[in-house]
């Protein structure tokens, strides 16, 4: 993590002066997991059960907040579908392969139990507000990374962290620790304060994490290790028991530079000559006779949506007879945020209180889906985009 760019291809191509890492992003979410499980223990008094478990689990919840990237490579998320498929494991399969090996002597050594790191990483904990505070609507990694990122690229957002951090609640019964969440505080400040955090989420992602060039360079440096998977050199430094843990942005562009195919590929993220948007229109049943298996995946997570567009990616480039990945498909889906409970449970309905029922700016946030089509420039014959466009709606309605 010492030598991993928190935001990947975007410092190299769009973003130069975000040199930060993320192993300063892991420190910086194992210190805010701290914060917040004092915080609540100061705020939960009347519920000493809840305290008493925020206290004891504290360096476990700092533990996973510092280990929440490990099954992360090089390049922040843009070897997400790569290192699926080349391992054919989940995100939460490798992370917890990950810390079982090298890792859980040192967790020992500080008697943290290496299964609850993992379960409070994936979600998976038998208390979920514990799980919550790393992986969760609003967790200490969103907190950090937003922050931490728009600072280094040089966006003036001003937020206060620690005011917010104090309108955080543990909603539910003191006798059910298993029914209890992470939440809000019932007040008008919590719902506004919340609502500004979403705006900068909002815009981040807009403005940072989706732009396009570098965006483009991420997909550009998928398919080169899609290509080149089962060369010797991608194959050790893909093998988690070996060469992952140590595998760093620069290192893993050496690799690639040793493979005749994928070095034209990063000298050219390097230089910024990235691909060419050729076509981009709303990926919906408007454009689309969609079929409901086909929405169900791209409806699903990051890795789907990328499997989905690898195989149009192949397809497209077959039927127009365009040189393997010279042509890309993307599919780009807006984040829409995770509700919120509030600790002000109705009574008549037996439910708690949300930030989507109190916000309107959490009600205007929802999601939309892209497709975009990067080209090659180096292609001698390009395709129009008309004849992409209906090539892969011929294609979409197919599957």
């Amino acid at each position: 993590m010492l030598f991993i760019r928190q935001l990947g291809l975007k410092a190299y191509v769009d973003f130069p002066g975000a040199i930060h890492t993320r192993f300063s992003h892991a420190l910086g979410v194992m210190q805010l997991a701290g914060r917040v499980v004092d915080s609540l223990a100061a705020k939960m008094q009347q519920k000493p059960t809840i305290v008493k478990n925020l206290t004891s689990n504290k360096q476990t919840v700092m533990a996973a907040g510092f280990l929440h990237d490990i099954a992360h490579g090089p390049f922040s998320h843009a070897l997400d579908f790569s290192l699926y498929s080349i391992k054919g494991k989940s995100h939460e399969a490798l992370v917890e392969e990950l810390i079982q090996g090298k890792i859980a002597k040192a967790l020992e050594r500080w008697s943290i139990s290496t299964r609850s790191v993992i379960q409070i990483i994936n979600r998976k904990h038998e208390f979920p507000f514990l799980s919550e505070i790393v992986n969760g609507p609003i967790d200490v990694d969103k907190l950090d990374y937003l922050l931490r990122d728009a600072y280094h690229i040089g966006l003036r957002y001003s937020f206060d962290l620690d005011y917010f951090i104090s309108q955080f609640s543990t909603i539910g019964q003191d006798s059910n620790l298993q029914g209890c969440k992470m939440g809000l505080s019932d007040s008008d400040v919590a719902v506004v304060t919340a609502d500004l955090f979403l705006m900068i989420w909002k815009s981040m992602y807009d403005l940072v994490y989706y732009i396009q060039d570098s965006r483009i360079a991420e997909k550009m440096l998928e398919k080169a290790i899609l290509k080149n998977a089962k060369e010797e050199a991608i194959v050790k430094s893909f093998d988690t028991n070996n060469g992952f843990l140590t595998l760093q942005d620069e290192r893993l562009f050496e690799t690639l530079e040793t493979i005749v195919p994928a070095r034209d590929t990063v000298e050219s993220i390097r230089r910024g000559e990235v691909f060419k948007l050729l076509s981009s229109q709303p990926l919906d049943q408007t454009n689309f006779e969609m079929s409901t298996s086909f929405i169900a995946k791209f409806d699903g997570d990051e890795n789907d949506r990328s499997e989905v567009s690898d195989l149009l990616s192949r397809k497209l480039c077959e039927d127009l007879r365009v040189g393997e990945y010279q042509l890309i498909v993307d599919i780009l889906r807006s984040r829409q945020p995770s509700d919120i409970p509030i600790d002000y449970y109705h009574k008549q309905t037996k439910e708690w209180d949300t930030l989507g029922k109190r916000s309107k700016i959490f009600k205007a946030l929802s999601s939309e889906t892209k497709l975009k089509v990067y080209l090659d420039p180096k292609v001698a014959d390009p395709p129009q985009k008309e004849a992409v466009q209906k090539t892969l709606k011929v294609l979409i309605e197919a599957l």
